[in-house]
């Protein structure tokens, strides 16, 4: 069967100047990424804090313009700036900073206005992702009054509400308490089930090795080893695979 490259890069850099008195040193954060990820897959991103993963899901959704390399999304090329690809992309960042006087219905309602949706779609969708993620009862709760898992979950629900085919998300299981947890990976093993396309970075190794289909392991801006999940786990663990990777590397 032949596989749907759904994103692609190539040679994808980004170099931060780092300023200090009387010193100003280039920090290279993505080191020349070549990446390629299938549709239908939930591809993990695996690295250290600090290894690359935020700045590169930054490039791939425009928020950061990358100093160099490529971009391909949808079997077209994309750079900062391009809002058409946005509108089959959902995405999660690693922070949530939802503004807190909106209730959770009139948010929900707010981004889905963004991307045009008629009022009968958007109030079926909004009510539909809102029992899926188990926050019907809060959906007129303002966002400030929400514990900071339920916040998390609302992250996810925005970026779920124009239906996309791509979703992204940055350390997703930050605030996630276990229940939540569980659901939430359920929801990703369904989304999959029907066709979408997850990239998923992280650096908690488990949930990378538990829902992931191919793995891309990055440290210090740079991609170290990519394949499917099992080709990290015949001599052991991901976590033994990765440290050793990581060790490798660095010598």
């Amino acid at each position: 069967m032949t596989l749907r490259t759904i994103l692609k890069t190539k040679g994808l850099s980004k170099d931060f100047t780092s300023r200090s008195f009387l010193k100003t040193q280039k920090v290279v954060a993505v080191d020349h990424l070549d990446l390629e990820v299938f549709s239908g897959e939930i591809f993990g991103f695996l690295g250290a804090n600090g290894a690359g993963k935020t700045t590169t899901l930054n490039m791939l959704v425009g928020i950061t313009e990358p100093t160099s390399g490529t971009i391909e999304c949808f079997g077209r090329p994309f750079s900062s700036g391009d809002t058409e690809p946005l509108r089959k992309i959902g995405y999660v960042p690693e922070t949530t900073s939802l503004p807190g006087y909106f209730t959770v219905v009139e948010l929900l309602d707010f981004y889905a206005d963004l991307f045009a949706l008629d009022r009968k779609t958007r109030s079926e969708r909004i009510t539909d992702l809102l029992k899926i993620f188990g926050l019907a009862r809060e959906k007129n709760t303002l966002i400030r009054n929400l514990s900071m898992g339920q916040r998390r979950l609302v992250d996810f629900i925005q970026a779920l509400v124009n239906d996309p085919d791509l979703v992204l998300l940055d350390e997703p299981t930050v605030y996630l308490d276990p229940v939540i947890l569980g659901r939430f990976r359920e929801i990703l093993l369904a989304l999959r089930e029907v066709g979408k396309t997850i990239i998923m970075s992280s650096h908690m190794i488990s949930f990378i090795e538990r829902l992931s289909d191919r793995v891309a392991i990055i440290d210090r801006g740079k991609l170290l080893q990519v394949g499917p999940k099992e080709e990290f786990m015949r001599r052991g663990s991901m976590e033994e695979e990765f440290l050793r990777i990581v060790k490798s590397h660095a010598e």
